[in-house]
């Protein structure tokens, strides 16, 4: 018989085979887990993917409409033939960062913004270029408030608008930039003449002459010619109207053919034939 006072000892062999046992089950159910996630993880995949081929290939988001918004200048028509747009295109297909630098690379399209209504309507929203002015430089281009000549005229084509002369075709490639600031400045200086408050004003100037070594003059409906160079031209404005207020109240004024107010301080006048033979 076994005494019940007497201590039990247990083999640490045999515990170490326990703890293996144990340990080795823990093992095995998270090995079970992960197999079990991973099958429920890959089922949930292949049915979205079954689902995004099922709407890819349904009928059901095909492109049905196109609206077009923002559009002054270009119809609808010529929008959308801009954005490349295949007709019945699933909207699901299309990268609308594409068609947004397609639709930008139109000379008459600043902004463009593109969006999709499910579940067959695409949404084209574009900024216009305004002109402001046109340029003439071998053709006739117009100017945006930017200073980018960025189309050519065609028939018909409103011609209403302030005209920059001076730049030869070949100025366009190879004086840009300085061209590009001269029109800057000259659009600048029609915005002074549109404030008002001189007697000098936009629709007096036939035209505004570019030179991009000596900068702006004004040939005026009157005839005259205006020199105002590149610089101060606000000032050199309002020193336009003082002398044209001496000359008229010395009755000399339509006598003057030339002022050049391209000085710091003065200005120089040249007459016509017939005053300087008076």
């Amino acid at each position: 018989m076994f005494d019940k006072h007497r201590p039990v000892t247990i083999n640490a062999k045999g515990a170490s085979d326990d703890v293996r046992l144990v340990r080795t089950r823990q093992r095995n159910r998270s090995v079970l887990r992960g197999i079990l996630v991973s099958v429920l993880v890959a089922d949930s995949v292949l049915a979205l993917l079954l689902v995004y081929l099922l709407f890819l290939y349904s009928s059901y988001f095909n492109l049905q409409q196109v609206e077009v918004t923002g559009n002054l200048h270009l119809s609808r028509a010529e929008v959308v033939e801009a954005s490349e747009l295949e007709r019945g295109v699933n909207l699901l297909t299309l990268n609308l960062a594409s068609i947004t630098d397609r639709l930008k690379r139109h000379p008459w399209i600043r902004v463009a913004s593109v969006y999709r209504r499910f579940p067959g309507q695409l949404i084209i929203e574009i900024e216009e270029r305004t002109p402001r002015a046109i340029l003439s430089a071998g053709k006739l281009y117009y100017v945006d408030h930017q200073a980018e000549f960025f189309t050519r005229l065609l028939p018909g084509d409103s011609v209403d608008l302030p005209l920059f002369t001076g730049v030869k075709p070949e100025d366009l490639q190879t004086k840009g930039p300085e061209v590009k600031e001269m029109i800057r400045r000259g659009l600048n200086l029609l915005e002074t003449l549109d404030r008002g408050g001189t007697d000098l004003n936009a629709v007096s100037i036939a035209e505004i002459r570019i030179d991009p070594d000596d900068g702006l003059s004004l040939f005026m409906r009157s005839g005259q010619l205006v020199v105002l160079g590149k610089s101060d031209l606000d000032q050199k404005v309002h020193r336009y109207v003082r002398l044209k207020k001496f000359l008229i109240q010395r009755g000399e004024w339509q006598s003057a053919r030339i002022v050049n107010l391209d000085f710091e301080d003065r200005a120089i006048v040249r007459w016509d034939k017939a005053h300087l033979q008076g």
